[in-house]
């Protein structure tokens, strides 16, 4: 029987960090490596990354 879920994922991504870099850009090409990871060591499920955005600082999450 196939079966699906929808998860909601809050990641929260530090680190320290020159100013004059885009960080939310480094952080979300991190998160999806993260995720290739977690695909490989689990191998009969699909995973598949269908949105991720950066929070701006005073916009809700």
């Amino acid at each position: 029987m196939r079966k699906s879920v929808e998860l909601l994922v809050t990641v929260l991504v530090e680190a320290d960090d020159d100013d004059r870099q885009d960080f939310g850009r480094r952080a979300i090409s991190a998160v999806r490596d993260a995720l290739k990871v977690g695909r490989a060591r689990h191998p009969d499920l699909a995973m598949t990354v269908e949105r991720i955005v950066e929070v701006k600082e005073g916009e809700p999450s």
